[in-house]
Parts: C-alpha cells; sequence; structure tokens
C-alpha cells in the first residue's frame, strides 16, 4: 500500500457511470490544481462503446489502445467499475500489459494526510476519513460516505453512496456494500461478503455471503468471487 499518485496522463478504465463520476473526481483536483491530470479520455471492453463520446471525452478503444502507444510513455489508468470482481479482473489485465495505476481523492472529501490510501483507490465528494484509517489497493469509497479511525478496508472493496464505517472495523478484500449501509464498531466482515443497502451489520460476518436488513443477516452463501 502506497500514498497516491501526485497526478500525470491517465487513462479511465470502463466507460459507464462509474467511469463518469471518476472523471468529475479528476476535474475537480484540476479546477483546484490546473493541469494536475491530463485525462485521455476512456478504453472499454465494449466494443460499441469504441469512438463514442463520454461527457466530453473519447472512448479510445479496448485494451489494444495501449499497445498503439510508446511504451516508455503509456499513461496511468484507473479502474471505475464499481463490482468488485470485474474491476479485480480489469486491474489484472491492465497489469499484465505493464501499466501503472493512478489514485484520485476529489477535493472535497476528507482525507487527513496519515491515512493510508492504497492503489488505484478512487475517493469521491463528500467521502470523510479520520485518523489511522487505511484503504486498500483498487478500492471504491462513493458519494457521502464515512470511514472512521483506526478501520482497514482490503484490496477491490466498493462502498456504495452513503455508507457509514464506525471505528476499528476490518472489511474483507472484495467485499461490496450497498448503498446507506451501516458497520458498528469492531465488526469484522470476512472476504467477498455483499452486504445490501440499508443494511446494519451488529456482528461479524463470514466471507462470502450476502447479507440483508436491520440487523444485517446471512440469507445466501456464495461462490468465490461471483
Amino acid at each position: 500500500m502506497t500514498q497516491r499518485a501526485g497526478g500525470g496522463r491517465v487513462v479511465i478504465v470502463g466507460a459507464g457511470g462509474h467511469g463518469r463520476d471518476t472523471l468529475d473526481v479528476f476535474r475537480a483536483e484540476n479546477a483546484t490544481a490546473p493541469g494536475r491530470w491530463d485525462v485521455l479520455g476512456f478504453v472499454s471492453e465494449v466494443e460499441s462503446d469504441h469512438g463514442r463520446d463520454v461527457a466530453g471525452l473519447p472512448v479510445l478503444g479496448g485494451w489494444q489502445w495501449f499497445a498503439t502507444q510508446d511504451p516508455a510513455a503509456l499513461p496511468l489508468v484507473v479502474c471505475a467499475v464499481g463490482a468488485p470482481s470485474l474491476r479485480r479482473r480489469l486491474v489484472g489485465e491492465a497489469t499484465r500489459l505493464g501499466l501503472s495505476f493512478a489514485s484520485v481523492v476529489h477535493p472535497a472529501a476528507v482525507v487527513p494526510g496519515e491515512a493510508a490510501v492504497g492503489v488505484g483507490a478512487i475517493v469521491s465528494a463528500g467521502a470523510v476519513t479520520t485518523s489511522s484509517m487505511r484503504l486498500g489497493d483498487h478500492v471504491i469509497v462513493n458519494l457521502g460516505c464515512t470511514i472512521a479511525h483506526d478501520a482497514v478496508l482490503g484490496d477491490f472493496v466498493t462502498l456504495a453512496p452513503g455508507v457509514h464505517i464506525s471505528g476499528h472495523v476490518q472489511i474483507g478484500g472484495g467485499c461490496d456494500l450497498g448503498t446507506g449501509a451501516v458497520v458498528l464498531p469492531k465488526v469484522k466482515i470476512g472476504e467477498g461478503t455483499i452486504v445490501g443497502a440499508g443494511a446494519v451489520v451488529t456482528r461479524d460476518l463470514p466471507a462470502n455471503v450476502t447479507a440483508v436488513g436491520v440487523p444485517a443477516r446471512v440469507i445466501k452463501t456464495r461462490v468465490l468471487g461471483t
């Protein structure tokens, strides 16, 4: 885990809704620090996306676009899709191609200097974190989330808008927490678990389950990575 990159040329992988949201984060950073990021456009595995305009920038093509670039000057990438399993696969492909990753934090988010933010992380407007918090690599923290002291989020975690994480919480890699979910202090959530929108997690949850409700209860055991 390292602190986020400082800027440069970047391509957003994923041209859907979260790709547009991520572009907004880059543009907001440029509004406060002009020229920090040079966002070239989007790359998408969806062939019908290629060549179209998304929020004023082109979809450059698929992964093959990177082969057309100077290998000594490849842009950074950020994988902007919400589903943790898909994001993990995209990151794997980018890594195989020798690409490096950007992290981006909206200027309207509060992230203390001592907080650890992993490679490829995306933190949206209105997010508030506190001391000794750790975000793993390729974590997505959506609009209006709060993460309290000493919480640890593993790699590829997704927090939907308005998720609230209490102090000393541990969330395993690849978890996906739905809009408005709340996790009470010192709770541990196992890897790959999905927490439904509006759920309140009052006790530890195992890995690879789906939990919903108030208090959250397990309704399904899932296959790893699905």
